[in-house]
């Protein structure tokens, strides 16, 4: 496994193909943030979900396993396949460019839960996206979950992927509530934002 991914332009789907066969992760699902996730979402059975940016299903697996109607969308079409081969059901995954507009066939404000992990700060404009889920994806209440890793400005100036604690304060503008949890088994920040209600 390498430590650090390839370097190719990360806004590119040959970048991210390069590095799901690199097995190199920008911060892997570990149990404290598993764990943090399953408490602060005990009751979602049945509910409907969207995992944006799944990579190779990890997290949609998860999803899956605690009950609720997921379908996982990565612009990678490697990533995709790996996920399909992964899950033994036929759970729907898509390949689609977050940045160029909603999945195909979404109906508006119809999600009950956004999972956005390691994905919103790899856009040119992560404020639209969440504008869309807040606007169009989510139904009245609907919450979104976001998992970044927590970088320095300087960070930001250097490299992609990631948020300055300026970025992350900026999160919840639009959204009926914020709540943030930051892990201390990495340095990422979990965030959790919850649409208006009407």
């Amino acid at each position: 496994m390498t430590t650090s991914p390839p370097r190719l332009a990360p806004h590119d789907v040959t970048f991210w193909d390069l590095v799901v066969t690199s097995g190199w992760h920008l911060h892997p699902l570990t149990d404290e943030e598993l764990h943090y996730f399953e408490t602060r979402f005990p009751t979602l059975r049945g509910k409907k979900a969207i995992d944006a940016g799944c990579g190779t299903g990890g997290f949609t697996r998860h999803l899956y396993a605690a009950g609720l109607d997921v379908t996982g969308v990565d612009w990678s079409p490697f990533s995709i396949a790996l996920a399909r081969q992964a899950t033994p059901c036929p759970l729907p995954y898509l390949v689609h460019d977050l940045s160029l507009g909603d999945p195909p066939g979404l109906i508006a404000r119809s999600i009950d839960l956004v999972v956005c992990r390691q994905t919103a700060s790899l856009l040119r404009d992560p404020d639209e996206l969440l504008y869309r889920i807040r606007t169009n994806w989510l139904r009245p209440g609907g919450q979104l979950y976001l998992s970044e890793v927590r970088i320095t400005d300087h960070e930001a100036r250097t490299q992609r992927g990631g948020m300055t604690e300026q970025q992350l304060a900026r999160l919840g503008v639009g959204w009926a509530h914020a709540t943030r949890h930051d892990l201390t088994s990495q340095r990422a920040a979990c965030v959790i934002l919850r649409s208006p209600a009407s």
